[in-house]
């Protein structure tokens, strides 16, 4: 664009240049919000004979799955859809079961 003969911007309405942006206050500046809450510690586990049953089960679940599963997909839809689908699920409750808990 060009600029007019007073130095103000002749494409800006009424000519008239742009204002200053205003500076940004520092985080320092700004007051304190809330403090974090403190998080909440989870109940002990009782200690008895059948205090680990779930993963237990999801380890059942998971050998089912082998034995049954693998085999009939392996079956219906050919090998390499077989072992693709098992490298899945094998990853995903790998991923599940060593995923930290918050």
């Amino acid at each position: 664009m060009s600029r007019s003969p007073g130095g103000k911007d002749a494409g800006s309405p009424a000519g008239t240049a742009r204002p200053a942006p205003k500076p940004r206050a520092s985080r320092a500046g700004r007051p304190a919000g809330r403090p974090a809450a403190p998080r909440a510690a989870r109940p002990p586990v009782p200690d008895s004979p059948l205090a680990g049953w779930r993963r237990w089960l999801w380890v059942g679940v998971l050998v089912l799955a082998v034995l049954i599963g693998l085999p009939l997909a392996h079956a219906l839809f050919g090998e390499v859809v077989a072992l693709l689908g098992g490298m899945l699920l094998l990853g995903v409750l790998l991923g599940r079961w060593t995923a930290p808990r918050r």
